[in-house]
């Protein structure tokens, strides 16, 4: 998501509260991209918590686990909204900071991060030698100045050669896919050596549950104890396009981690064999086990080893 989509979503989020507040729109929130979206979360809100005395708007605070806290029968409920203006649209559960593993003290020893090893490697001047492969750039990529603007345009002309079967860019992409894998499952490796927090996975589980995926707010809460308290009183409310209409759906996520926790005692990380991601899972008193989350090394664009990496984390609860 953009700036300026983020921007349009935090407006809309204002927008809710003041229908909840029955205050007045100006033109400005009129224009809102995500304003069917907000007319109908607030409108389900208000179906939902009967006697609201009061909406606000909690912006981009890092101590809190919500978007919009509301006063109803002399209790503090959190909201958490996702506008989407596609059929489904909840899709990858998060999409989070590339060296988040390490970052929030889920392993002893403070252990190297993803972005460390692959300095390490030399992984941006490795990624140039397989790219200047190709000796028939354009004029207007061998004039970029800026060596990782030319790298990335590097990738993206032999991206589009590929779609068009050229044997030689699909080669070269082929080999910088291939061994950023290894490189990613040799960082799984080295984790999988390290000492794990496992109080600090579970906090990192319910935070990632909750929604709560931004690098600031999730080292700011996971080093909290207070949000437990803002779990009990959590829902998030998912707006979708469905038919031409928004349709709203509400999730208790705090029934649904409380739900989690009373089955499961302990949490940790597991890493799979030869795969570019790990998975968080829940441990009985049994000893069993059961998976909860996927957290896969990736790269969001362009290509696999070529520009922003990041850590995509996909729900496996039932």
């Amino acid at each position: 998501m953009g700036k300026h989509e983020r921007r349009q979503i935090e407006e809309a989020e204002k927008i809710i509260v003041k229908i909840l507040n029955s205050q007045k729109l100006t033109n400005s929130d009129r224009k809102n991209y995500w304003i069917d979206h907000a007319f109908a979360i607030a409108k389900k809100i208000r179906e939902d918590f009967l006697k609201i005395k009061k909406a606000r708007h909690l912006g981009n605070r890092y101590d809190n686990t919500g978007d919009i806290l509301i006063l109803s029968n002399k209790k503090e409920f959190f909201i958490e909204t996702k506008m989407s203006d596609t059929k489904t649209g909840i899709g990858t559960k998060a999409n989070i900071s590339q060296d988040a593993l390490t970052e929030n003290f889920l392993f002893k020893n403070d252990p190297k991060s993803w972005s460390e090893l692959r300095s390490d490697k030399k992984h941006e001047e490795w990624v140039n030698d397989y790219l200047n492969r190709f000796v028939k750039y354009p004029k207007y990529i061998l004039k970029i100045t800026n060596l990782i603007l030319q790298k990335e345009e590097k990738a993206r002309y032999l991206r589009e050669l590929k779609k068009r079967k050229n044997k030689i860019a699909e080669d070269i992409l082929n080999l910088i896919h291939e061994r950023d894998k290894k490189e990613k499952i040799e960082y799984l490796n080295y984790l999988k050596g390290q000492k794990q927090q496992r109080k600090m996975i579970k906090r990192f589980f319910i935070l990632i549950t909750l929604g709560i995926h931004k690098k600031e707010v999730l080292e700011n809460l996971i080093k909290s104890n207070n949000f437990f308290q803002e779990i009990q009183n959590l829902f998030v409310y998912y707006s979708n396009i469905f038919r031409g209409k928004v349709i709203v759906r509400k999730e208790d996520l705090g029934e649904k981690v409380r739900r989690i926790l009373e089955k499961f005692s302990d949490f940790a990380i597991i890493f799979p064999e030869n795969v570019t991601h790990c998975k968080i899972v829940g441990i009985k008193k049994s000893g069993s086990q059961e998976p909860f989350l996927q957290i896969v090394l990736h790269w969001k664009n362009i290509a696999q080893g070529i520009k922003t990496p990041c850590l995509n984390i996909f729900d496996l609860t039932k």
